[in-house]
């Protein structure tokens, strides 16, 4: 019978493959927090108003 050799599994790094968003800022649109809340209350009133039938 052939012996077979037993492979080690290298454990992942310290990190594990996390990024940290911080240092990665990249190319794009940069929206402040308070106007993603405005557009998402618009998307929704506008959405109440077409099911209202009022638009």
């Amino acid at each position: 019978m052939v012996r077979r050799k037993r492979s080690r599994v290298s454990m992942p790094a310290s990190g594990a493959g996390l990024v940290r968003y911080m240092d990665e800022e990249g190319q794009g649109f940069k929206f402040k927090p308070e106007h993603v809340i405005y557009a998402s209350t618009g998307v929704i009133v506008l959405e109440i108003l077409l099911k209202l039938g009022l638009l």
